[in-house]
């Protein structure tokens, strides 16, 4: 206390108290200049368990919330928390997110700390991947944006104040949804880091055993020894698309072994999965070789598949968020007993709710398919898929015969399978229609492979020159987005309609393709039997092989140079498949460095920068002179220098993405860390602000379209004076938590990219501009007019569905500027026949942006690298887009309503959240179509159905619904001869849908409730003096009726109604015994008034005589005790007074006593 005195009254001192907390930092800070823009850093996210923040990484296992989390909050009296906020939900996930940076050029530690003291902060990005079957959650894009906090973990720190730290996040989940990206951006400060994705999903085949992590599906393997080698061949990795939490891939020769991963391979366990190999070949089904290995594996949301030899087998995984109708596995299980199964083949979509897998039989069954389901966890197989009774084969008459593969189309509803004539090379493709149950005839293959063109591609039209080479087909691929179609084998035959093709002849009949990998969003790679990569993009001829090549030499050597870990110029590696993400094409390959020490990696492969290298080797170039100085002239194939996308729309709006957004909450600590105690109540805001989320499902619209709202609604007028407590460190609990950083975000800014999805309404469209430029005259040296000119900047778009979609361009020449603009307009034809629920049974769609003549030549350099332009695909989603709702204007209907009656009349006890209406008035109800992404809140304008399905008197828990026969009965036109029974249309005019609903809309919404005869709010009896009132269940519904959307909005909501009226029999009854009462009252009135003074007379002489009577009874009575009494006393009580005077008289015959005679 003294030093602090004396240090305040010195100005010297007083800066050096100042800068002492920063004194420890100034060395970091110096190291920092150095590395500040030279760093080499990146993001490492793994998830720690509640009760262990910070600690290395744990396995997403548990599914619960985290109850305990509620007892912080009780603490914030006098806060923007509520501790007595029923409806708030202050819980916890199971899990925290841990940040850290792993560095190559800087000690990790170090960069760690430097990075936080010079102002970094990891703001992560958790997306939501929607689930197969919504059963708890609507369809929705939901992500939540999160500043992470700093963390000191603990532990001796005797030579700096702080030794370890991290970064730390709630790491959320919602239900029904297993699968999260995880994007962890910079905040722009400190030492610059790239941003970078992470899978972080639900692993449901794990548990935890005597306090140890337990696999379910085999025995985890200690090490990789014997069990990978340099020969063994790669193989696919076939799951759901991007809806799969956990990875399996198999085939690996003599063991029965599969990697899982739940991180999309960044990490895995290397397991020998617990099956018996007992399968023994037959003359059914006969086997050439027998194999322990796992031959084909498919992973789907909730259940695994594999096949070893011919026995097929699945597992399911505990996903109790899933809501699924089973608990999940024990063991494996076997299926298709008695099928000889030949291959699986994977549907990579879903469809109604539900995941395929395809069986192919063998032997005794070759030439039959059966189709696997998946839908709720539930596991189920069709029987063999006919026509009728015949299989394909017998269909067509060309038995014996193979299937070597096959693709479902779930826009059509269709299998498309690749049939071989035994013993020939005859070979078609046939189409299955499931619905109708017929087989379609769609091409024959050519036999032979055509001759190749130097255009690169060649039609086949039956007119075509061949070689003398057979053409081998081994599977097909379907892209349902682009209806790109492919059979490839040793050659790639395309299509666009599956009736027409053409040969891609750049690839080489020599080379066969092992197995074909689709990105579906325009890249594609295959794999061929010598294991080389292969590439190209959808809609185009250009196919070229980039592993191994030159190109690839060229980035390894590089890679070695910068120090990266993952490669290395005496290295071998052996690729073990290939597969694409979020984040392009991915690599898992076997490394074994000089040592003989091997390992499994997984890296991105370098794509981009593969088809730069090998376009700057294999361009033609010559030496030229330009003013004196001597330079190599490349030629350029690209068609423009610049290409840019400008004037972008709000993104949300097409994208549907819902985004949150939160931060930590500012705490009393100087240091700036968090503990635990912060990061709990971290936990609890991020959970309440997700559950919000999830419950903002009223029918009755709120009056501010915010699911926030109701949060702070109590407390937002407050906002500044917990601020100002805060600012003076006072706040309760230690904690201070900012209304404004827990909201939801409905603006924001694209990005100058394209969305790789959107979604489009009926009529909908979606603008964007393109700006083209040519290369500078500087740029564009020893080139010709023609080759650097406007005239060869064209921009093309192809429609995957021209039915349904239309594309508009519109071209503007800025010659000045060397330049071309095109306004591209995708809009919705509005010829989509569906009218669904929101987000379902979408049309899968995409438009290509196209620059003519670009190919795979044209690429910018950016501060990540090369970048690959000309070539942009776009998923287009047609129908109803995900985050559109009907509400219930209860608001703008209940003024309405007064408006148009004149008067109002609310229930005797009103409630706020409910008002009520009353039933001798007009009901005209209002409705909004609230959008969840945008935040927009607009009058329903359409038409729609309304319908009463149910209903109860005097409360809310006497409400029954009806059946389907009452409900046509109390709401249609036929259902009575009264047109309907609960209610009329005030309007005169009678528009009715075909099964005699009414139809209303904004203009004509006005209700009249009738509740005649047989209907249940017929004849209610009081309960007490009031009048009864009732609750009408109502549904909306704009299906067939409404021409304006492609949107099902279907609403359930309640109606409060008092006043009902008796029905007439009993009001008649009620009036009968009213006026008998009120006459005999006035008959007793009239009575009174008349009689009474007669009665009053009678009665008064009645009284008067019997007061006579008593009183002349009393008199008698008094007169004659007296008489007694007067003579008692005279015989036996002689008076003093007679003893001394004479008396007055003298009675005769008696004499005086005493008296002398």
């Amino acid at each position: 206390m003294r030093l602090r005195g004396r240090f305040l009254y010195k100005g010297a001192s007083v800066k050096s108290v100042m800068w002492q907390p920063f004194a420890a930092t100034l060395p970091l800070l110096l190291y920092a200049k150095h590395y500040l823009c030279q760093t080499d850093c990146q993001w490492i996210a793994v998830v720690n368990r509640f009760s262990r923040p910070g600690d290395d990484r744990d396995i997403f296992l548990y599914q619960n919330k985290i109850d305990s989390v509620s007892k912080v909050f009780q603490e914030f009296m006098d806060s923007a928390i509520d501790p007595k906020d029923k409806n708030a939900n202050y819980l916890g996930f199971p899990y925290f997110l841990k940040i850290n940076l792993s560095c190559t050029q800087m000690n990790s530690e170090m960069a760690l700390r430097t990075a936080h003291y010079t102002g970094l902060r990891p703001i992560v990005t958790v997306t939501f991947e929607e689930p197969v079957h919504s059963v708890r959650r609507k369809q929705e894009q939901l992500q939540i944006e999160m500043m992470a906090a700093p963390y000191r973990i603990k532990g001796n720190c005797d030579s700096e104040d702080v030794c370890m730290m991290c970064w730390i996040t709630p790491m959320p989940f919602m239900n029904g949804s297993v699968v999260m990206n995880v994007l962890v951006e910079s905040n722009g400060l400190g030492l610059p880091v790239d941003t970078k994705s992470f899978s972080i999903n639900i692993n449901g085949y794990v548990g935890f055993v005597q306090n140890a992590v337990k696999v379910k599906i085999g025995e985890k393997l200690s090490s990789l020894r014997n069990v990978m080698s340099l020969t063994d061949p790669s193989r696919p990795l076939w799951s759901t698309y991007a809806q799969t939490p956990v990875l399996i891939l198999g085939g690996f020769p003599r063991n029965k072994i599969t990697f899982m991963s739940d991180s999309a391979f960044e990490d895995f366990i290397p397991i020998e999965v617990g099956i018996d190999s007992c399968w023994i070949g037959s003359l059914s089904c006969p086997q050439k070789v027998f194999s322990s290995a796992i031959v084909d594996s498919i992973c789907t949301e909730s259940t695994l598949f594999i096949r070893q030899n011919q026995l097929v087998y699945y597992f399911t995984g505990k996903y109790p968020i899933l809501f699924v109708n089973t608990s999940g596995s024990e063991l494996w299980t076997r299926i298709l007993n008695n099928v000889c199964v030949k291959k699986l083949n994977p549907v990579f979509f879903t469809k109604n709710n539900t995941e395929y897998v395809i069986v192919l039989g063998g032997g005794w069954q070759e030439g039959e398919f059966f189709v696997i389901n998946i839908k709720d966890g539930i596991v189920k197989v069709s029987g063999s898929l006919r026509s009728g009774a015949e299989t394909v084969c017998q269909f067509f008459k060309i038995a014996p015969c193979s299937i070597l593969w096959a693709v479902y189309s779930l826009n059509e509803n269709k299998i498309f399978l690749l049939l071989n004539k035994v013993g020939t090379d005859v070979h078609y493709i046939v189409a299955y229609y499931r619905v109708k149950e017929y087989f379609e005839m769609v091409y024959e293959l050519p036999e032979l492979v055509p001759k190749g063109s130097d255009k690169g591609f060649v039609m086949l039209l039956g007119l075509e020159p061949y070689t003398n080479t057979t053409l081998i087909p081994r599977g097909l691929a379907l892209n349902p987005f682009s209806k790109m179609f492919y059979i490839w084998g040793n050659v790639i035959l395309e299509s666009n309609d599956m009736w027409s093709y053409i040969y891609l002849s750049n690839f080489p009949s020599n080379s066969a393709i092992k197995y074909f990998v689709l990105s579906f969003t325009g890249d594609i790679a295959f794999v061929t039997d010598l294991e080389e990569i292969w590439v190209s993009k959808e809609s185009s001829i250009e196919v070229k092989k980039v592993y191994p090549s030159e190109a690839w030499t060229v980035y390894n050597t590089l890679q070695v140079m910068k120090g990266s870990p993952n490669y290395g110029l005496n290295w071998k590696q052996s690729l073990v498949t290939i597969f694409f993400n979020g984040e392009g094409m991915q690599e898992l390959v076997y490394l074994v460095d000089t040592k003989g020490k091997g390992r499994l990696v997984k890296r991105q492969f370098p794509l981009d920068y593969v088809l730069t290298y090998d376009q700057l080797i294999s361009t033609p170039n010559k030496e030229m002179t330009y003013k004196g100085l001597n330079y190599i002239r490349f030629t350029h194939l690209c068609p423009f220098a610049v290409m840019r996308l400008v004037n972008l729309p709000l993104p949300q709006g097409f994208t549907r993405m819902e985004h949150y957004q939160a931060e930590p909450p500012e705490i009393m600590e100087k240091t700036g860390f968090h503990d635990e105690k912060s990061l709990t109540v971290y936990q609890g805001l991020v959970y309440q602000l997700l559950q919000l989320h999830s419950s903002y499902h009223r029918s009755y619209a709120d009056p501010v379209h915010d699911p926030t709202w109701r949060w702070w609604k109590n407390k937002k007028e407050d906002a500044e004076y917990y601020s100002y407590v805060a600012s003076n460190w006072n706040s309760s609990g230690g904690i201070y938590v900012d209304m404004a950083n827990y909201i939801k975000i409905y603006n924001l800014m694209p990005n100058n990219l394209l969305p790789g999805k959107i979604y489009l309404d009926k009529n909908k469209y979606f603008t964007f501009f393109v700006y083209l430029s040519i290369r500078t005259a500087q740029q564009s040296m020893g080139e010709t007019a023609a080759e650097n000119s406007l005239d060869y900047m064209w921009l093309t778009v192809i429609l995957a569905h021209p039915e349904y979609l239309h594309a508009s361009l519109q071209r503007s020449e800025l010659i000045s500027r060397g330049s071309v603009l095109y306004a591209v307009t995708i809009s919705d034809r509005g010829l989509y026949p569906h009218q669904q629920l929101s987000g379902k049974n979408l049309l899968k769609s995409s438009v290509s942006v196209q620059v003519a003549h670009s190919g795979m030549d044209c690429y910018e350099y950016t501060a990540q690298g090369p970048q690959m332009k000309g070539n942009i695909m776009v998923a287009v989603n047609i129908g109803c887009p995900p985050g559109k709702r009907l509400a219930f204007d209860i608001t703008f209907t209940k003024n309405h309503t007064t408006s148009k009656n004149k008067r109002y009349f609310d229930c005797i006890d009103p409630d706020p959240e409910m008002p009520c209406f009353f039933f001798s008035d007009v009901f005209y109800p209002f409705f909004l179509i609230q959008d969840m992404v945008t935040g927009d809140s607009g009058r329903f304008n359409g038409s729609y159905i309304f319908k009463i399905i149910g209903g109860g008197a005097f409360s809310i828990q006497n409400i029954k619904y009806f059946s389907k026969e009452e409900i046509f009965q109390y709401n249609t036109v036929n259902g009575s001869e009264t047109s309907s029974l609960i209610w009329l249309r005030a309007d005169t005019e009678a528009t009715v849908s075909l099964d005699g609903f009414h139809v209303l809309s904004q203009a004509q919404s006005g209700i009249l409730w009738v509740c005649q005869q047989k209907s249940p709010c017929y004849d209610i009896v009081p309960q007490g003096l009031s009048t009864p009132d009732y609750y009408f269940v109502v549904r909306v519904s704009n299906r067939g009726v409404d021409q304006t959307t492609y949107c099902d909005y279907a609403l359930e909501f309640i109606v409060h109604v008092h006043g009902l009226r008796l029905s007439p029999s009993r009001s008649i009854y009620l009036l009968k015994i009213t006026l008998a009462i009120i006459l005999g009252l006035l008959f007793l009135y009239v009575a009174i008034y008349i009689m009474g003074p007669k009665v009053k007379a009678i009665f008064g002489k009645t009284f008067r005589r019997l007061e006579e009577a008593f009183a002349f009874r009393a008199e008698s009575s008094l007169t004659f005790s007296s008489s007694f009494t007067s003579q008692g006393s005279l015989h036996y009580m002689p008076s003093e007074v007679s003893r001394n005077s004479s008396p007055p008289f003298t009675m005769k015959g008696t004499t005086a006593p005493g008296a002398a005679q």
